[in-house]
């Protein structure tokens, strides 16, 4: 049984995936209050799922990009877990995250995320070899700068939440696609997916993308 975590933004999300089906997932809306409500969270998925600590055999976490404290709170209970337990520890981006869960299409995606100070996080994908693949790195930027570097015709999927980022987008018109609403949603059901797979593809202990050593697992950030 693999425990999901995902605190990276101002969303967070858990879930328990045993391999071949989704037990228990539960998102919502955290703001600052990951600290608060992360563990209570997962105990509680816990109990409705009839699972206990001891019946997990696999760890995955968010790594970030996103907000500094939410990354590292997650980041810790993982690691928590997978150090008392001895588990596999695995992680994921934040964006990796997001367009897992996104259908193939031929236009290139730009996966965002909140970033603070009016900021936002983008990569920009490409469906490749049956795959979203980055084709770019992760920088910040605002909606007036980002827009204008868009190549499109285009998919945007992520946090569009803020009332200045729906306006800006509305300014590109049929350009830019955005899928429906659900969508944008970042759930860890897919990071579990993402997990799931590694460990398969790597299941030794010791093999790069496994931490058997979860204290050598590190937060991303972006600077800027």
């Amino acid at each position: 049984m693999l425990l999901a975590i995902d605190s990276a933004t101002f969303r967070a999300s858990i879930a328990l995936h045993d391999g071949v089906t989704l037990r228990g997932e539960c998102t919502w809306e955290a703001a600052d209050a990951h600290t608060a409500t992360l563990a209570p969270r997962i105990a509680e998925l816990l109990r409705q799922t009839g699972v206990t600590v001891a019946d997990l055999t696999s760890i995955a976490v968010c790594i970030g990009p996103g907000s500094y404290t939410g990354v590292r709170i997650g980041i810790a209970i993982a690691k928590g877990l997978a150090l008392s337990q001895q588990l596999p520890l695995v992680g994921v981006t934040t964006l990796d995250i997001l367009v897992e869960g996104q259908p193939p299409d031929e236009r290139p995606l730009y996966a965002v995320f909140a970033a603070g100070r009016r900021r936002i996080g983008y990569a920009r994908y490409q469906f490749q070899e049956h795959a979203w693949r980055a084709v770019s790195d992760v920088a910040l930027s605002t909606w007036e700068e980002l827009l204008p570097r868009l190549e499109t015709p285009a998919l945007l999927v992520g946090e569009l939440g803020d009332l200045q980022g729906r306006k800006a987008l509305e300014t590109l018109g049929a350009a830019l696609t955005l899928p429906p609403a659900a969508w944008h949603l970042r759930r860890a059901g897919f990071l579990a997916e993402i997990a799931w797979r590694q460990l398969r593809k790597r299941p030794h202990a010791g093999q790069a993308g496994i931490s058997t050593d979860p204290a050598q697992l590190k937060p991303l950030y972006v600077g800027g």
